[in-house]
Formats: C-alpha cells, structure tokens, sequence
C-alpha cells in the first residue's frame, strides 16, 4: 500500500510499506476513505518533534471504514 512517509526535517514521500495486520486481539485494520495532515504533521515536517523517526507514517485525521478485527474486538463490525 502507499503511505506519506517521513524522511526528515523537509522530506516526505509516497511509499510503499507493507499492509497491516492485526497483530494483537484488540487490534482493528481500517481502509482509509480520505485523510489528511494536521497540524502536527506539519510541525512533525519542520522537525519540531524530536520523537517522530524517519520512517513515520503521516496523516492521522482520516474518515476509515473497518476490514478486519482482532477477536475481541466487540464495539466495532466490518464494515464500520
């Protein structure tokens, strides 16, 4: 799949990384509709948050609808 990944103060790209998986039982694997940088990507971009690694995936306001669920997931149907 493609992602806005992180490379450095400055330095975006589209790239490919591998397809989630559910991973632990309370996980849940969405397909984003549309999405969107907020405000701390952008701060995140000018390198003004020392935690965020080269790598990072960005764009975390997004409208999502849901594939696949851990086992006990129960608040949630693929679907949502």
């Amino acid at each position: 799949m493609k992602a806005l990944v992180y490379g450095g103060p400055g330095h975006i790209s589209w790239s490919d990384v591998p397809n989630p998986k559910i991973l632990h039982p309370s996980d849940a694997i969405v397909r984003v509709d549309t999405t969107t940088i907020c405000g701390t990507d952008l701060h995140i971009l000018k390198g003004d948050v020392s935690a965020v690694q080269n790598g990072r995936i960005l764009g975390h306001e997004g409208v999502c609808t849901v594939t696949e669920l851990g086992s006990t997931v129960s608040n949630l149907v693929v679907g949502d």
